[in-house]
């Protein structure tokens, strides 16, 4: 019987996944996010720079940029050794497949390589997630972990589940094994990207890792909810909402504008009407209406009279909110 990750599909999730949907499908083959080298390289650094800073890395951005340009830099050598075999996993992910078990292995081989005895192999004995000095998660026994990570592997080969639902599901499930003695969340994150870029290949410049930076306790509180649940969605929304938000400054400007530009028209002319009837009229998910919504009371366009039930819309001058 294949193995099948606990998972309640949720009203949010699946708004997310729209979402997503619709920011992809903005992206044109000439986006700069597919296509500008410049882009690609200092989106690769943001991506180094952070995924080692969420494990305790001290190194700048300078730094991290000086090491990947092959200059000699001041700093702890193990952070050093980081930076460089994080460069080299990533230059390897063309070369690697997401359903791979081995492919995994030579990839944290990679990673870790110099930093620990048992790089590329997973753990014998316990390990566990931390935040901080307080233990998070508890991993999954060692003398399990060959089955459960082959369990893991089987079910990615064979669901029929969308890929973008498969990458946050295997983050999670991954993080939740921790199969290996160090290592288990770059490594994890590494994995989620590559799994992204074998949907859509210009996901693998994604910068996903900075933004679960910005927002690492919320990452972790995430975890810690889906292990009390005994189910992955709290972590896999978590992750939806990063990947959505990574995702939102490369689309295509004036379609969002545009949106923007309609939903202020609408709601002008209807200042009563719910986030519902926005959504419906712009024809997005209630999430895509809120956040839209929210954007536009940040930037001063748009402000509510009254409360959430009785008040009313009212449209602030005519400045561009972009």
């Amino acid at each position: 019987m294949v193995y099948e990750p606990p998972l309640n599909r949720t009203s949010e999730i699946d708004g997310l996944c729209m979402e997503i949907a619709e920011l992809v499908g903005t992206l044109g083959p000439a986006s700069a996010l597919g296509t500008n080298p410049v882009l690609h390289r200092e989106l690769r650094i943001t991506t180094i720079h952070s995924s080692l800073m969420i494990e305790g890395n001290t190194l700048s951005r300078e730094a991290v940029t000086a090491i990947l340009d092959g200059k000699r830099v001041l700093g702890p050598a193990d952070q050093i050794l980081e930076v460089t075999n994080a460069r080299r996993a990533y230059q390897l992910m063309d070369d690697l497949d997401p359903l791979s078990p081995d492919d995994l292995l030579r990839a944290h081989g990679i990673m870790m390589r110099g930093l620990i005895g048992d790089a590329g192999r997973c753990r014998s004995g316990n390990a566990g997630i931390f935040e901080g000095s307080r233990l998070i998660h508890a991993g999954t026994p060692a003398r399990y972990i060959p089955e459960v990570m082959s369990d893991l592997f089987g079910w990615m080969a064979s669901t029929d589940l969308h890929p973008l639902l498969v990458s946050c599901v295997f983050h999670y499930e991954f993080e939740f094994i921790h199969p290996f003695s160090d290592g288990n969340g770059r490594t994890g994150r590494l994995w989620h990207t590559l799994l992204l870029s074998r949907w859509r290949p210009t996901l693998a410049w994604l910068p996903v890792e900075s933004v679960i930076r910005d927002r690492q306790e919320s990452y972790y509180r995430a975890i810690a909810r889906s292990n009390a649940q005994g189910s992955g969605e709290a972590c896999v929304t978590f992750m939806l909402t990063v990947i959505r938000d990574a995702l939102t400054p490369y689309t295509t400007t004036p379609s969002i504008r545009d949106r923007r530009e309609r939903a202020l028209s609408f709601l002008g002319a209807n200042p009563d009407a719910t986030i519902a009837t926005l959504a419906e009229h712009l024809g997005c998910s209630r999430r895509t209406a809120e956040r839209l919504v929210a954007g536009l009371r940040r930037s001063g366009r748009l402000a509510r009279h009254g409360s959430a039930r009785a008040g009313t819309w009212r449209i602030i001058g005519d400045a561009d909110p972009t």
